[in-house]
């Protein structure tokens, strides 16, 4: 039989109910209507469901003998040999080995956010009986996965692209937009206000290397050799291997700690002494909220005032919060106040009716008054205005 189209219309209809799970106790039947005719011929339709009659696989029931078919009526226990002669793996086979495959990932996966991925959406749907149509895609995807999940250090797109899934920029052309969307619905740390470069970061993932910039004294120590960077009083910069190497001393001269979010603002903020200045680019990184938290955990105790500085928008106000959430408890706004924006209003541009939405929904007590007034004249304001 050269042209199975019949039977492949049979076995769709069979595996789209809820009957494609190897059920292959009772009857079925499958009806034929004018577009069959249309699309297969009705000659060879006819002459299809015929020949299949003979072999005893089905029974036809006529509207019009040898012309007009009203349905075609088969054992579900023909399913398999119905397969068979399509040429076609049941749909219950491929829903297995595609089960296999996903839970046997799940096993070798540690990193909790990728699992609840593969338990949540990948397993949950084939246990539905929703196959993965796109192999090659799925089989990407899950190498992708567990490449994330054995990184235990940051590394550049490209190069996590060329090492772990063969081409410089597969990552970025095929996988970046699936990456991003689990790791926003399923990494409990993320925070929605977030761009996507900053997402990457929080997965070890960098456009460019990790570096936090920073202004005043700060004792650190660095293979065994300790280094105060006061003398560096227009910025010094920790690179990625340093913030993961270098160990935090005591640092009684720290009086005051100040996150600035944008790099113009943090290059004309002026140094003072007992300040800290740190550039936060937004939202800190694993590696520097790490080594930032472990700042903070040695110098508990001192008397010191933590202070942010960042745009009147909502991404402001977001990251102020993870700020204070992950790293500084006791962060305070800082220039973030409605004395500041009226004073530079002159220079705000209409905020967005997503973002306004969401700013709606904020309730952080610290900004209340701000975030009332960006919602009051639907204008919001960068840092860079003030410079």
């Amino acid at each position: 039989m050269k042209n199975k189209l019949l039977l492949n219309l049979m076995i769709d209809h069979y595996e789209g109910n809820t009957k494609w799970n190897n059920e292959v106790t009772g009857n079925s039947s499958y009806r034929i209507n004018e577009k069959d005719y249309a699309e297969i011929g009705r000659e060879n339709l006819i002459s299809q469901a015929k020949m299949l009659e003979e072999q005893g696989l089905l029974k036809i029931k006529w509207v019009t003998r040898n012309y007009d078919i009203e349905q075609v009526k088969y054992p579900l226990s023909n399913m398999d040999k119905f397969c068979e002669l399509a040429e076609r793996e049941p749909k219950y086979i491929t829903i297995l080995k595609q089960l296999r495959f996903a839970r046997e990932l799940y096993d070798r996966i540690t990193t909790s956010w990728i699992r609840k991925y593969i338990n949540e959406e990948v397993i949950a749907r084939l246990e539905k009986g929703k196959v993965n149509e796109d192999n090659d895609k799925t089989a990407l995807q899950y190498k992708c996965l567990e490449s994330l999940d054995q990184l235990d250090a940051p590394v550049f797109k490209r190069v996590f692209s060329n090492h772990y899934l063969g081409g410089s920029k597969v990552f970025e052309k095929e996988l970046q937009g699936f990456i991003i969307r689990i790791a926003k619905k399923y990494k409990d740390d993320l925070d929605e206000a977030m761009e996507d470069s900053d997402v990457l970061e929080q997965l070890s993932i960098e456009e460019y290397a990790q570096e936090l910039c920073i202004k005043g004294s700060l004792r650190i120590e660095i293979d065994s050799v300790e280094v105060d960077t006061k003398d560096y009083r227009y910025g010094f910069v920790l690179n990625t291997q340093t913030l993961k190497t270098a160990v935090v001393l005591d640092n009684p001269q720290i009086k005051k700690i100040i996150t600035i979010e944008n790099k113009a603002n943090f290059v004309a903020e002026v140094y003072e002494e007992g300040a800290l200045i740190l550039l936060s680019h937004g939202f800190f990184t694993p590696v520097e909220k790490v080594f930032l938290q472990n700042l903070h955990s040695k110098i508990q105790g001192q008397e010191v005032l933590y202070l942010h500085s960042g745009d009147m928008d909502y991404g402001g106000v977001r990251i102020f919060q993870y700020i204070k959430r992950n790293i500084f408890p006791e962060l305070i706004p800082y220039r973030m106040d409605v004395r500041t924006f009226q004073k530079f209003i002159d220079y705000s541009e209409p905020i967005t009716e997503s973002c306004l939405t969401k700013l709606r929904e904020i309730h952080e007590p610290l900004l209340q008054d701000t975030i009332d007034m960006i919602v009051r004249t639907g204008r919001v304001l960068e840092q860079e205005s003030y410079l």
